[in-house]
């Protein structure tokens, strides 16, 4: 496709980016938090000096990354609680064993947090995180995953493998890049230490089952 030819003297320059931020992936709220930002930052249209942003005072980044510690704890708290379906569930061997460290690995992330916050009391756990509509929906979807995993009316064999796994896989995936967006902000090197071994080992786990997934429940085709 050919490009329609303009006069560069008529048209003002563009406006120079000044800041850029938002979290990866896709779903959740991570996207929503992207497009949050799209929405919100100034997109320059008719001016050719984009505006300055405000300057955050440390109370309003204190209260941000709160949100990003209350979200991430939320979720480490709330992934073992899946014990209690998934125990009762026939799996094979190292779906199993997969099952049980991811579970161990988040409870022992929400113990860790917890001991963060008591020595840094300015950490807040128990931000509020996204805005009723989305929590909602996040329940919506929690209830009918319930259903999925369920003992005796759930999924089975390398279906429900599958969906744990993508589970799993989807949320190291969120978290990471939550907490590198997180690592960018935090002003505190102690704090900053501890977001940056949490990524490690999410990104660790991540790409563990990635290769699960890649193994026995995606069909690698030969050639191109």
């Amino acid at each position: 496709m050919n490009t329609p030819t303009t006069d560069a003297a008529a048209a003002p320059p563009a406006p120079p980016i000044t800041r850029a931020s938002g979290i990866g992936g896709a779903g959740g709220v991570a996207a929503w938090m992207l497009m949050a930002a799209l929405v919100l930052l100034p997109s320059g249209c008719g001016s050719p000096v984009a505006a300055k942003p405000a300057p955050v005072t440390s109370d309003a980044l204190r209260a941000e990354l709160n949100v990003g510690y209350s979200l991430l704890y939320q979720q480490a708290d709330g992934i073992p609680k899946l014990k209690w379906i998934l125990m009762f569930k026939r799996k094979p061997d190292d779906l199993d064993a997969t099952t049980d460290e991811m579970l161990t690995y988040y409870q022992q992330l929400a113990d860790t947090l917890e001991a963060v916050a008591a020595r840094n009391p300015a950490l807040r756990l128990d931000a509020k995180t996204m805005p009723d509509l989305l929590a909602d929906t996040r329940k919506a979807i929690g209830v009918d995953m319930a259903k999925d995993f369920a003992p005796l009316v759930g999924d089975t064999g390398l279906k429900f493998g599958r969906e744990l796994l993508l589970m799993f896989s989807n949320a190291l995936d969120e978290q990471r890049h939550l907490v590198g967006v997180m690592i960018e902000l935090e002003p505190e090197p102690a704090l900053q230490d501890f977001l940056a071994k949490t990524r490690t080992q999410l990104e660790a786990r991540r790409n563990a089952l990635q290769v699960q997934l890649n193994r026995h429940y995606f069909r690698q085709d030969a050639g191109g």
